[in-house]
């Protein structure tokens, strides 16, 4: 196959994904547009207690701050020089950057892109942000295992509660082998790559590396304490989840926040449109109406914690890209290094 061949095949690959992303917010926004009320919606809408929303986002920054401590955490336990200073522009970025973007592209901006200007090499910045998404994968459905055992009214339908069970254990079974084999899959790689050249030795190499990476954010008391960061993380989020359900009016506790949660985030998921449209709506709107809200309050209160999550960090994110343009040309200076060689 030729290089244009190549290369087409991946655009139209690229655009199949997109039309499938696209398809699934239209089909989540078409199934919530049935069962609500417009004009019921914008009167749950006018009779919100806005406070509650101001003490949801105070709750949501907590939460933030707390996700770039783990992530300098897991990148100084690989010799990174790295502080909580350093990471803030870039993690917030990346965050922005996934809410308008397709495709989760701000990861893979934060793993490629940023690393440069951190003084971090890309596969330990990888290597952090693939045990950040299984940690974050394991808190989550531990959010979600405590919501249900305490709300015995919620019954969950039977395909969230399999797929919970489903990515639980391949999420536990995935941090269990980068917690026992990690340096010993590095030390292969490694030796590997001495006996081989050119590409190959190359791939083989940037592998052992990202193992490397694995093996030492895996240690125990690293990942002890990651994982305690990461459960004040999502009860920072669950804050937010909270406060607005207080300003709809409708019965909340905690424990019942921490289950709308969980059910919110696991859902972002699923593919769709930038933002999360569609999928994050339905998923909120179920959670709702599980715990009890009419459909009014569970339409309104979708709308309402998706532009809570969106907007603050959307905006929070453009002015830390703003506040340190060096991130985005350090990585073309990089780019054009390499390609002088």
């Amino acid at each position: 196959m030729s290089e244009l061949d190549s290369n087409t095949g991946k655009a139209k690959g690229g655009w199949f994904k997109h039309i499938i992303g696209l398809a699934i917010t239209v089909l989540c926004v078409v199934v919530i547009a049935k069962r609500v009320n417009y004009h019921e919606v914008l009167d749950a809408l006018e009779h919100f207690h806005w406070p509650y929303l101001i003490l949801g986002i105070a709750f949501l920054a907590f939460g933030y701050c707390l996700r770039i401590l783990r992530w300098s955490m897991l990148l100084g336990a690989t010799g990174a020089p790295v502080t909580f200073r350093n990471c803030v522009a870039p993690f917030l970025g990346s965050i922005a950057l996934n809410n308008v973007l397709p495709l989760r592209l701000g990861d893979l901006v934060r793993a490629l892109v940023f690393p440069t200007a951190m003084g971090v090499s890309k596969t330990t910045a990888t290597s952090s942000l693939v045990m950040e998404r299984l940690i974050d994968l394991m808190t989550l459905l531990c959010c979600l295992a405590i919501g249900l055992f305490a709300i015995r009214t919620a019954t969950v339908p039977p395909m969230i509660a399999n797929s919970a069970v489903t990515l639980a254990i391949g999420g536990g079974i995935t941090l269990a082998l980068g917690l026992l084999f990690s340096g010993p899959i590095a030390r292969l790689l490694a030796r590997q790559a001495t006996t081989r050249g050119g590409r190959t030795a190359k791939v083989l190499t940037t592998a052992a590396e990202l193992f490397d990476g694995f093996a030492a954010m895996a240690r125990p008391q690293v990942l002890g304490l990651v994982f305690l960061v990461s459960m004040l993380v999502w009860v920072g989020e669950s804050g937010l989840f909270y406060f607005v359900m207080l300003g709809f009016g409708l019965p909340a506790t905690p424990l019942m926040a921490l289950l709308v949660m969980a059910i919110a985030t696991l859902s972002t998921l699923v593919p769709s449109s930038p933002g999360y449209v569609g999928p994050f709506h339905l998923a909120v709107f179920a959670a709702i109406s599980l715990v009890g809200g009419t459909a009014a309050q569970a339409g309104s209160y979708a709308v309402l914690c998706h532009l809570a999550l969106w907007l603050p960090t959307t905006l929070a994110g453009a002015v830390a890209i703003w506040s340190r343009p060096g991130l985005f040309r350090n990585a073309r200076s990089a780019s054009t290094t390499e390609l002088a060689k």
